[in-house]
């Protein structure tokens, strides 16, 4: 059983990690105002999966997407950033009759308010390419917004139960949401259930209250490991966060920049940061706050992607501590 002061060690790979999901085209609203009554909006590059894995790039790991866009102008658009960005596209798909999916955001200090457009995401088969990328991979990490629909959400408890199956770590964002589910309490059920498998979730107060309801966050804990969790980071907001073993005291990590200009994505950079320190060696706590550090650049600019010092940069400004032997100067 993991707990929070363990610290992770992995044979060599060909990829640190690979995700599976969804890249869409993230158009945020330039004023903050509720999104009925926003007017004007700006494209970025989004989808929780791909966000992760830019972040990680660019934090010096090797990474790889599984994942499926429309053959449309939208999709050149956000294959030619992952490209650019070094993300591994040798399991990409092209939908031939879908269109890339879209989601229009608020841009907001608190959790924005978001409509999705879904389209090619739904189609992801799985398929010998994508099992192979998981068997040289240390980390596979995916979330809830793929799993909504199928036939992508069988692919996705595929890949999940391989990765399982070879021991890979299992990174999972329970980010469930009803509203997308053309099914009922199906979808919170088939989110409690891999929460069952994954080595770490980040749900954050907002995931917490729709997948249980309302309660106050050391029951949210409690609730995550009586379905199996076994390291739970519940972001807290501009309170910070928490994380919990589920056996030893739960442990609080104050946020770490009071400036916040865009929140968009602030989730995906502290998996980012999170996932790198567990590659790095760093015990559960340390990585957290790497992650937490990660995020606190990050919501000091516009955009999922808004840039971040570099990885030894980040580490010596928040004071993080490597422990000895690890790979922080590699």
């Amino acid at each position: 059983m993991l707990t929070i002061h363990d610290s992770l060690h992995f044979k060599e790979n060909d990829f640190d990690i690979t995700a599976y999901g969804e890249v869409l085209l993230d158009m945020i609203a330039r004023e903050e105002s509720p999104l009925k009554e926003c007017s004007n909006f700006t494209r970025y590059l989004g989808g929780s999966p791909a966000n992760v894995l830019v972040n990680m790039q660019r934090l010096e790991n090797k990474t790889a997407f599984i994942s499926r866009v429309g053959n449309d102008d939208f999709g050149e658009y956000l294959v030619e950033i992952l490209q650019n960005e070094g993300v591994n596209l040798d399991c990409l798909q092209y939908d031939q009759e879908e269109s890339t999916p879209i989601i229009f955001v608020n841009k907001s200090k608190e959790t924005p308010s978001w409509l999705a457009y879904r389209g090619a995401d739904i189609n992801l088969k799985i398929n010998d390419t994508i099992y192979d990328k998981i068997n040289n991979s240390s980390i596979f990490f995916t979330g809830s917004f793929i799993l909504s629909k199928n036939p992508a959400r069988t692919t996705a408890i595929k890949a999940v139960e391989h990765a399982v199956n070879k021991n890979k770590i299992f990174a999972f964002d329970p980010s469930y949401r009803a509203t997308l589910w053309p099914d009922g309490d199906k979808g919170n059920k088939i989110v409690r259930e891999l929460i069952t498998q994954a080595d770490f979730i980040k749900p954050s107060l907002d995931d917490a209250y729709h997948l249980y309801g309302q309660d106050h966050p050391e029951n949210y804990l409690k609730k995550y490991h009586n379905d199996g969790a076994k390291i739970v980071i519940l972001t807290l907001g501009k309170d910070g966060l928490l994380i919990s073993d589920g056996n030893n005291e739960v442990l609080h990590i104050p946020v770490y920049s009071k400036k916040v200009v865009d929140v968009t994505g602030a989730g995906d950079s502290f998996w980012a940061g999170f996932l790198t320190g567990i590659l790095k060696g760093l015990p559960i706590i340390e990585a957290a706050k790497l992650g937490n550090a990660v995020a606190a650049f990050k919501i000091q600019g516009v955009g999922a992607l808004s840039s971040v010092p570099p990885l030894m940069e980040i580490i010596s400004y928040y004071d993080i501590q490597p422990i000895e032997g690890g790979n922080f100067n590699e």
